[in-house]
Formats: C-alpha cells, structure tokens, sequence
C-alpha cells in the first residue's frame, strides 16, 4: 500500500510533466515514410494535433541505441494524453525519457477514435491489424534495428499478440494476411490488462449486441464451460472446467504457441474494474499471455491505472527483461 502511494503522488507529478509529451512523428520519420510507401497508413494522426503519434530521430537524437519501444494502446485510447479518459502513454513516454531513452526509441500511433461510444463497435478487424503491423515493420526498417519491443494495453494486446504472429484473418471488413510472423524481431513483448480470453461481461446476449463482443473476431468468453453456464467470472466454479469454445479469434491466437517475443510478460489487476471478476474468466486469468515468462499482478488499480501508474515496472521489464519483486 504503501508503494501504492508513493507512486500516486508521483503520478500526479508525472501526469502534469507528460503534458509536455508531445508528438507527432519526427519531421524526419515523416519525410522517411513518405519516400518508403507508408502515407496512406496515417501514422501521424494530425487530427489529434500533437498527441496522435510519437517518435522519431531529430538533430538531438539521431542514432539508436536502446532497442526500440513500440507502445499500442487500447480500445478508445490514444497514442499521446488527449483527454481525461484517454491518456495515452504518455507517463509511460516521460520515464523512458528520464531514463535514458530518446525520441528517436520510443514509438506510438493512434488507432481508430477516443469516443467511448464507440467502443462497443471495434473489433480485431483487418484495417486495424493491417495497419499496426505495418507500423511495426516501419519501425524496424526506419531505425534499422534488429529487434524491438512492444508494450501493450487492453484490446492493444490482442492485436499486438496478432500483428506479431502474422498470418491470416477472417474478420467482417474482409479476409487478409498479416504475413510472416515478427516474433523473431521482437525482443520483449508486455500485454497489460488483456483479454485474452474473452471478457465475461460478453458472455450470452452481449455476443450478438455488442460487435466487440462477437463470436467471430470479438472478445466473446463462451457461455459455457462443462455444466456451467453464463457464469464465466465465478470462482472456484461449481463444476470442473474444460474445453471452452470461446472467440475464434481469440482462440486461434492462444492456440498458435510460438512467443511473441524473447521475453513475453504479462500484467494485470485484480481490481480491473472494465475486466472484472478478479481477471477471471472460466478459471483462469483472462491477462495472462500464455507463453508468459512471467506476470505482474496488482490489487487495487483500476483498468487504466495499471497502464498510467506502471510505467517504471514497464521501464524494468523492457530494460532489464525482468519482473518487479513487490507490487502495490
């Protein structure tokens, strides 16, 4: 608790300072997508005036040196700090930069909007994944480095897992392929507060009322798992547990057993209050990657604040590539 607090007053402070974490791509990495085919992608997002991307090399930064950092944020979320709701990775950015890390290593891009009445509607459709994966194949090239690392939040780390692994999808604005899979190229990967097994707040009806929710490529749990039944968050069930049918997508991309990355880390709360039930879902927790080398578990930061408030155990297991001892 004690460690909770201390990083609270901090954040207040670190929270002030990321307002002046500010993008968009370098003029630079701009010019270098322009000449390489990617305009079309909008990486820059200048709709969202300087908080829509982020990275780059400048005339103070112009080598690399730390393996890059690609940052993907979640459902209705931003690159950069927006709003109240939408805070993007901006902490995240500020003590990267405190500590050692320049512009020219640390990337983000925008993906879709931050209207939380959207939110219901996305999906892992293939304009996303498209889109993210080319983005990291960018980042490779424009930096030249031979790996890089991904940290992840939310709906961001299923399609992070999926832009890594490549390969196809079958999604309702169409079929397409990812291509080969990045895995090779990624050196940590860190999913925080995924879902990786569905939410059970989709479970029964939210499946067909609610697109994110969908059985296809949504992040639908399954009804029922042996003789349980719409009671995906209980725990310990009332009847032993196996054999789940849950999202198609989800369970390709758990089915599929090669890391995402050297080190794959994964982290959550038990006190998310978007996931719920402890992080439950049919038993086991939904945040956890399942070719982890380790997790980080909290107990009482909320959805958002397991992205806001982490941002130095994110620093030690992208650095160090390995997990904090104690928790808040």
């Amino acid at each position: 608790m004690l460690r909770r607090l201390v990083l609270l007053a901090l954040a207040s402070c670190i929270v002030s300072c990321a307002s002046d974490v500010a993008g968009p791509l370098t003029d630079d990495f701009q010019a270098w997508l322009a000449t390489n085919g990617y305009s079309s992608y909008d990486f820059v997002r200048a709709d969202y005036g300087t908080q829509g991307s982020y990275g780059g090399k400048t005339e103070n930064a112009p080598k690399v040196v730390n393996t890059p950092v690609v940052f993907i944020h979640g459902n209705s979320d931003s690159a950069l700090r927006k709003s109240s709701a939408a805070t993007g990775w901006s902490n995240s950015i500020e003590y990267f930069l405190e500590h050692g890390y320049t512009v020219a290593e640390l990337y983000a891009t925008s993906w879709q909007d931050t209207s939380a009445l959207n939110a219901a509607k996305r999906t892992h459709d293939c304009t996303d994944l498209i889109r993210l994966r080319k983005f990291l194949e960018a980042v490779l090239a424009y930096t030249g480095a031979p790996k890089i690392s991904v940290v992840s939040h939310s709906m961001g780390v299923t399609l992070a897992r999926k832009i890594i692994k490549g390969g196809s999808v079958n999604a309702p604005d169409g079929k397409c392929d990812l291509g080969l899979p990045l895995n090779k190229k990624v050196e940590v990967m860190i999913g925080i507060a995924g879902a990786n097994y569905g939410l059970c707040n989709c479970e029964g009806g939210s499946a067909t009322l609610e697109k994110t929710c969908n059985r296809s490529n949504g992040l639908w749990p399954g009804d029922s798992c042996g003789l349980n039944y719409l009671d995906c968050g209980l725990f310990p069930l009332v009847w032993p547990c196996s054999g789940v049918n849950y999202s198609s997508f989800l369970m390709q991309l758990n089915s599929d057993k090669n890391k995402e990355g050297d080190y794959v880390f994964s982290m959550w709360s038990l006190s998310d209050d978007l996931i719920e039930y402890g992080n439950m879902v049919w038993g086991r927790s939904t945040s956890f990657i399942p070719t982890s080398d380790g997790k980080v578990i909290y107990h009482v930061y909320t959805h958002m604040e397991t992205k806001e408030l982490t941002y130095a155990d994110q620093y030690q297991m992208v650095k160090y590539k390995t997990i904090p001892t104690t928790t808040e």
